[in-house]
């Protein structure tokens, strides 16, 4: 995932975007530091481990990016200027195609929904900064294992203009008494996130 922002610290970033940022850091921490990520961005990758991660990265990218679209259709945030960017995962299966894995879809009912908008911006908080992590990725992926390796989920397209209309997103529709909300969203997430990498050790 790699720490999201960095790039955006001399532009101005909305107070609840800070709070989502402030608030979620060890779990985003924790996060980053899980050895089925770490193991994409250390010496010695190969293709079967980087395999191992795709796999892992399956179950909970599937059921975020299913929270995410569910509820934005529910919340009436799924067209126009608030819909949610692309979903990656067609891009996952894609690669997890070419690389020969099995893999079974999984369950839509296992999606955590927002209540509110202000729920959504923190599910999109941690949606959207991974796909900034993932240019990173990518990049040492194809250092370490060809150009000719599945990495498309890594290398999704604009990164940083859907992580600038996030947070166009988050200043218009989390108002500053309900950025509470949104932060327990993003750490709910994240925590979700974690749990089912550790279900895939």
């Amino acid at each position: 995932m790699t720490r999201i922002n960095a790039k955006f610290q001399g532009e101005s970033v909305p107070a609840v975007a800070q709070a989502l940022r402030y608030s979620t850091r060890s779990a985003h921490q924790r996060l980053d530091r899980h050895p089925l990520l770490q193991q994409l961005v250390r010496p010695g990758l190969s293709r079967a481990s980087y395999t191992a991660s795709l796999l892992a990265l399956y179950r909970p990218q599937a059921q975020l990016e299913a929270g995410v679209t569910v509820s934005a259709v529910r919340l009436g945030l799924a067209s126009g200027e608030a819909a949610p960017a692309p979903p990656r995962l067609p891009l996952l299966e894609a690669d997890l195609c070419g690389l020969g894995a099995v893999f079974c879809l999984p369950d839509s009912s296992e999606a955590r929904e927002a209540g509110s908008s202000a729920a959504l911006v923190g599910l999109r908080y941690v949606l959207d900064g991974s796909r900034l992590g993932g240019q990173v990725i990518a990049r040492l992926v194809v250092e370490r294992l060809g150009e000719d390796v599945p990495h498309r989920f890594f290398a999704a397209i604009d990164p940083d203009g859907h992580w600038r209309r996030f947070l166009a997103f988050s200043q218009h529709h989390c108002p500053p008494e309900d950025v509470d909300n949104a932060v327990e969203a993003a750490q709910t997430a994240f925590e979700d996130y974690l749990a089912a990498l550790d279900a895939a050790l």
